[in-house]
Parts: structure tokens; C-alpha cells; sequence
């Protein structure tokens, strides 16, 4: 399996950390479940006069968190993501990383603090396609709560159930979702936080980089940082 999340900014999260426990009794890694970010395109028709690039987070942006630009090398695109019912594939490109829908340009970025892995997509859309994504995105929610069978490069993973969590104020939209992955007996909890300002959407995922609890979540710090950034 490719490494997590590509960099060597990038954190080794709790593969190599031992009894990383979760409340749902287990423990992993984003290594063990594939977890990285999408491939870096673009990003010359983006938010703001500065394009994408500008409107990403940069080093010092976020208090408490050491951020770097993603490796398109090491990433995971929506290729390398399948799923057993096709309803259920939005669900599962947000929980690993990468996007809903064509968008026009990408960037990324890998965010570690506070116990977590994060990756932060920016993706710009074309006419409604930004809309149409998050519409899509929430009937997968709707659709797939029970869970579904993800296949990521090639390791088949179970995802439980597709919960609904509370949204970040300040976009035109938004919605959360947390779910529990399940890779050779290990489980491990995925969130994601995801926004839409005008024809921008972000795409924020997190995982535990050790022992965590039921009260994980995306951290909230890089989730007011990108909302401001994009302004």
C-alpha cells in the first residue's frame, strides 16, 4: 500500500505507535486505511484574484499546526477509490482525502496538530458543479448511513455508519460526517468537514495520528482558518 498522505512533512500516525485505541474499541492509522490526500492540479482559475494557491493554507495559518504542501506522487484520487454501491462513492472519496465531482483546478494541504492528520482540499468548480457536488455528497450521507465495503489500492475496507455531525458556519453550505473504518480488525475514526463558498468547496478529513476518544473530531482551528483564508 502507498504511504499515507505522501509527504515527508507528513505524520506517521499510530502504525507506529502501539495500543492506539479508539471508543469504538479499536485502533489504526490512516496509514492502515489508505487514507491520503488527492492529486495536486491546477490552480490558475481558483478563489480570489490569487487563484487557489493563494486561498490555501499556508505554515503559519493555523496556531498550533505544522502545515505543507501534498505530494501528488503519493496521493489517492477517485480512481483509486471503490465502492460496492455506487451511491455511496461520494462518501467515500471525502472520507479518503479527495473530491466529489470534476472540478476545474485542486489544491491540497497536510495539516498535523492536536493528536490529528488532516488533509484540506480546495477544489473549484465550474458553473453549478459546486452545488451539484455537495447535493450529491448529502444524499450519500442520507443513503449509505448503515455503512458499505470500500476497495482502496487494491485493500478492501469496511466503513460503518455514516453519521451526520455538526456543520462549520461562515459558507454558502456545509455539513459534517464521521464514520468508523475497519481495516484487518482495526478500527479507526474517519471525520470530514466540508464547505461551499460560492464555486469553491473544501474538503477537510481527519484522523487520529494516536489513542483518541469519542469526542474526536476535524479540529476546528484549521476548519476557521481555511473558512477565513477563502475569505
Amino acid at each position: 500500500m502507498r504511504r499515507v498522505w505522501g509527504t515527508a512533512a507528513s505524520v506517521v500516525l499510530c502504525a507506529l505507535v502501539t495500543a492506539c485505541d479508539v471508543a469504538s474499541g479499536g485502533g489504526g492509522s490512516r496509514d492502515d486505511l489508505g487514507l491520503k490526500a488527492a492529486p495536486q492540479a491546477s490552480a490558475s482559475a481558483g478563489a480570489g484574484a490569487g487563484g487557489l494557491g493563494e486561498a490555501a493554507l499556508g505554515g503559519g495559518d493555523v496556531k498550533g499546526f505544522s502545515v505543507a504542501v501534498a505530494a501528488a506522487g503519493d496521493a489517492v484520487g477517485q480512481r483509486d477509490v471503490r465502492v460496492t454501491e455506487s451511491a455511496c462513492a461520494p462518501v467515500a472519496y471525502v472520507l479518503w482525502g479527495t473530491v466529489v465531482g470534476k472540478p476545474a483546478s485542486t489544491v491540497v494541504r497536510e495539516a498535523s496538530g492536536e493528536g490529528a492528520a488532516v488533509t484540506v482540499v480546495l477544489a473549484e468548480y465550474e458553473g453549478e458543479r459546486a452545488q451539484r457536488a455537495m447535493d450529491d455528497l448529502s444524499g450519500a450521507v442520507a443513503e449509505c448511513s448503515d455503512g458499505f465495503t470500500v476497495t482502496v489500492d487494491g485493500d478492501e475496507l469496511k466503513v460503518g455508519k455514516v453519521v451526520p455531525e455538526i456543520a462549520p458556519e461562515g459558507g454558502d453550505q456545509a455539513m459534517g460526517l464521521g464514520a468508523v473504518v475497519e481495516s484487518d480488525g482495526v478500527k479507526t475514526p474517519v471525520k470530514a468537514v466540508v464547505f461551499r463558498k460560492g464555486a469553491t468547496v473544501g474538503y477537510i478529513s481527519a484522523a487520529p495520528k494516536g489513542k483518541t476518544d469519542k469526542d474526536f473530531a476535524v479540529p476546528t482551528a484549521v476548519v476557521d482558518a481555511q473558512l477565513v483564508k477563502l475569505g
